[in-house]
C-alpha cells in the first residue's frame, strides 16, 4: 500500500505481570474507508490490538510496548488518547461500560462537549449521528430502559458523533439478542456502503456480516499475523490453517467443505447464502441426488423435546412465578411462569435482551431470592433450603464472569467454593485443578490474576471453577459468549458428557447454533412470559413469531427455506433424525439418539445434518457439465 490509513509495523505488547506477550511483531495496513474482519483464538491479542489502534495503549495501560502504530497519519505512541480519540473511535463489547450519563441526548453530547464542540453545532450532529443507527426520536430516553440492541446503537452514535476516520469494535454483538445483531449489522453495512471511515470489526457471528467485509485478518494463538487477504482467499484457501488455530469460518464455507467431502461438485467460492442458493442451482446432479432423501419440510412435533431426562421426576419446577425488581416501578419482569425441568435434562431458555432470562436462572440457582412456593429444586421450595445445601446442588455461571471472581490467582479460582473432603491429599487436589485447567486451555495462565484474562478465558475459567464442584445441576448464562472454535467445541463436549452422567444442564443464550446443536428442548421468554416451550426444530419453524421474540433461526434453516423459495431442491425430511451431529459437535459427543426416541421427521438444523441429509450424488444421475463456470458465482461487490 503506497498510504495506508492504518500502518501498523511489527507491534508487540506484554502486559505487565505477564511472562508471555499478547501480540508479537504484528504488521499489516488497511486503506482508508475499507472494512476489515479481525479474527484469531481467545487469547489472541484481538481486544489488545483495539487498544493500540485508539491509544490506551500504551498510554493508559502499562506494559512493554514495541513497534508503530500509525492512524491517518498519526504516531499512536506519540499522541495523547484524547487526541487519537477523534480519529479512531471504539465501540466496547459492553455498552454500558462505556456509559457516562443518564438518557440518550446527553451521551451521544458527552465526547462533544469533550471536543469543545460549540453547542449550536451539537444538535445537528447529534440528530445525524442517531439517525445513522436508526434511533431517531430517541433524544428523550433514558439509557436503563433500553433493550440491549438499542443501547449497543446509542453506543456506537455517541462514536459515530465525534466523527472519527477510523471506528473500531469490539465484538458488538456479544450482550445482543439474536435480532438486535441483525439489526446493528444493518446500521454497519450502511455505514461501510457510505465510506466515510474505514471499519475494524472483531466478531465470531461471521455468516451475517460476509456481504460487506473487504479484507479479513487473522491473527495466531501467539498474537502473530497468521493470514490475511481477501474473504474468499482467506477462508477458502487458507480455511485448514483457520480451523487447525481455532479459529472460526462462516457456516456457508463450512457447508461448501462439507458437501465437497461427501462428493458434491459444489462451483465457485460461497461467502453468503445468496452465493451458495446460486452455486446449489448449478451443482451437477443436485436436484436428482437428493430428491430421493426429500419428502417433507415438517417440522417436528407439537409437545416439547424429548431430553435424557424424559422418564425422571421434575428437578427444577417453577409454579406461577411473578416478580418486579424492588424499589422498581412495579413492572413484573417475569409474569405467571410455570414449567418443569426434570432430572437430566438439557433446557436452553432464550429471548429477546430484557425478556427475563438471567432473573429466572436466579431464582432457580438461588441466587436471586425468589417468591415463597414459586420455585423448588429437587422438590423442596428454594426459599426454604440452606444456601450451603443449594450451592451443592445448583451451580451457576453468572452472564459476567467478573462477577464472581473472588481470588487473585487463576489457580486458586477454580478451587474456591469446592468442598473440601476429609483427608484428601492437597498436592492430589492441585494435579486435579492443574488437570481441568488444562482441560480449558488455561493451564499457562495458573499464575496469573483471572482479571488479567480476556473476555474469552475469563468465561471458560468460570465454568471450570463452577464444574470443580461437581453438582448436579449447572445453570449457564451465556456459556459460548467469546469463545474461539476449538474452545467452543470442548465446551460442549464437556456439557454433552455431564449430561449424559444425568447432570441437569440449563442454558440461557443468543447462541440459536449451541441450541440447534445441543438442545432437546427451548423455553422462550418475551416480556417476562414463557411464549414457547418445544423442540429447536419446531421452534425454528415458526418463522412469523421468531422477529418478534428477538430470535433468528440458525443459518441451515434458513438456508434450507432460501433454497426453496429459489425452486431448489432442499435436503430434510426422514433421513435428518435428532441424534445426527453439528459440525460443531466434537467427535467424542458425537453417539446414537437419545434412548427415548427421535425428533420426527423435519428440516435439518446444523451443517452436518445438511451435509447428511444431502446423501452422496449418484452418477448416473448427473448431466452434462453446464457451461456456466464457477466465476460467474463469484458475486462482487461495488
Amino acid at each position: 500500500m503506497v498510504n495506508p490509513h492504518i500502518a501498523v509495523t511489527d507491534l508487540s505488547f506484554t502486559y505487565e505481570g505477564r511472562a508471555r506477550p499478547v501480540l508479537s511483531r504484528l504488521s499489516f495496513g488497511l486503506e482508508e474507508g475499507r472494512s476489515l474482519l479481525v479474527l484469531g483464538p481467545s487469547g489472541s491479542g484481538k481486544s489488545t490490538l483495539t487498544l493500540c489502534l485508539n491509544g490506551l495503549i500504551p498510554h493508559a495501560m502499562e506494559g512493554d510496548y514495541q513497534g508503530k502504530v500509525v492512524v491517518a497519519g498519526i504516531v499512536a505512541a506519540d499522541t495523547p488518547a484524547y487526541v487519537l480519540s477523534t480519529e479512531v473511535g471504539l465501540v466496547f463489547q459492553d455498552p454500558e461500560s462505556q456509559f457516562c450519563t443518564l438518557s440518550v441526548e446527553e451521551e451521544v453530547a458527552f465526547g462533544l462537549e469533550n471536543l469543545c464542540v460549540p453547542a449550536e453545532a451539537m444538535g445537528p450532529r447529534i440528530r445525524e449521528a442517531l439517525a445513522l443507527v436508526g434511533l431517531e426520536g430517541f433524544e428523550g430516553r433514558r439509557l436503563h430502559r433500553l433493550s440491549g440492541g438499542e443501547k449497543q446503537r446509542v453506543a456506537l452514535a455517541s462514536v459515530l458523533a465525534m466523527q472519527p476516520r477510523v471506528v473500531v469494535l469490539d465484538e458488538p454483538s456479544a450482550n445482543l439478542d439474536p435480532q438486535g445483531t441483525v439489526d446493528l449489522f444493518r446500521v454497519l453495512r450502511r455505514l461501510h456502503e457510505a465510506r466515510r471511515h474505514t471499519l475494524v470489526l472483531i466478531e465470531h457471528r461471521l455468516d451475517d456480516v460476509m456481504e460487506w467485509i473487504d479484507e479479513v485478518l487473522v491473527l495466531g494463538p501467539g498474537g502473530g499475523l497468521l493470514t490475511q487477504g481477501e474473504p474468499r482467499d482467506v477462508f477458502y484457501d487458507d480455511g485448514r490453517l483457520l480451523r487447525t488455530a481455532g479459529v472460526w469460518l462462516p457456516q456457508v464455507v463450512e457447508v461448501v467443505a462439507g458437501l465437497r467431502d461427501a462428493g458434491w461438485d459444489v462451483p465457485g467460492r460461497p461467502l453468503t447464502p445468496t452465493d451458495l442458493v446460486d452455486a446449489l442451482s448449478w451443482t451437477e446432479g443436485w436436484g436428482a441426488g437428493i430428491t430421493e432423501v426429500l419428502s417433507s419440510y415438517e417440522l417436528g412435533s407439537e409437545g416439547p423435546g424429548v431430553g435424557l431426562g424424559s422418564n425422571s421426576g421434575p428437578f427444577f419446577s417453577v409454579r406461577d412465578l411473578s416478580y418486579a425488581y424492588p424499589g422498581g416501578d412495579g413492572t413484573e419482569v417475569l409474569q405467571g411462569i410455570t414449567f418443569d425441568i426434570r432430572r437430566g435434562e438439557w433446557v436452553a431458555v432464550v429471548g429477546a435482551n430484557g425478556a427475563g432470562k438471567s432473573t429466572l436462572a436466579g431464582m432457580l440457582s438461588g441466587v436471586r431470592e425468589a417468591p415463597r412456593g414459586t420455585v423448588f429444586v429437587a422438590g423442596e421450595d428454594v426459599r426454604t433450603v440452606r444456601p450451603a445445601c443449594l450451592a451443592g446442588l445448583v451451580g451457576h455461571v453468572f452472564q459476567n464472569p467478573e462477577h464472581q471472581f473472588v481470588s487473585e490467582r487463576v489457580g486458586s479460582e477454580i478451587l474456591a467454593g469446592r468442598p473440601r473432603r476429609r483427608g484428601e491429599n492437597p498436592e492430589q487436589v492441585k494435579a486435579e485443578s492443574l488437570e481441568l485447567l488444562a482441560r480449558f486451555g488455561l493451564e499457562e495462565y495458573a499464575e496469573s490474576n483471572p482479571f488479567t484474562l480476556s473476555q474469552g478465558q475469563k468465561r471458560r475459567l468460570s465454568v471450570a471453577a463452577m464444574m470443580a464442584r461437581g453438582q448436579k445441576a449447572l445453570i449457564l448464562d451465556e456459556p459460548t459468549f467469546g469463545q474461539d472454535r476449538t474452545q467452543s467445541l470442548r465446551l460442549q463436549d464437556m456439557l454433552l458428557t455431564l449430561n449424559r452422567e444425568g447432570h441437569t444442564i440449563v442454558t440461557v443464550t443468543h447462541d440459536m447454533e449451541l441450541v440447534a446443536a445441543c438442545g432437546r428442548r427451548v423455553i422462550v421468554l418475551a416480556d417476562g412470559r414463557v411464549v414457547f416451550d418445544g423442540s429447536p426444530a419446531r421452534l425454528f419453524g415458526r418463522r412469523g413469531e421468531l422477529e418478534g421474540w428477538g430470535l433468528v433461526a440458525p443459518l441451515v434453516p434458513r438456508l434450507c427455506a432460501a433454497l426453496r423459495e429459489a425452486g431448489v431442491s432442499a435436503p430434510g425430511g426422514a433421513a435428518v433424525k435428532s441424534g445426527l451431529t453439528s459440525a460443531y459437535q466434537p467427535e467424542s459427543a458425537r453417539g446414537p439418539a437419545p434412548a427415548h426416541g427421535v425428533e420426527p421427521t423435519r428440516s435439518p438444523l446444523t451443517v452436518s445434518e445438511f451435509v447428511r441429509a444431502s446423501g452422496r450424488p449418484r452418477r448416473e444421475a448427473v448431466g452434462a457439465r453446464v457451461a456456466r463456470g464457477p466465476e460467474a458465482l463469484v458475486r462482487r461487490r461495488p
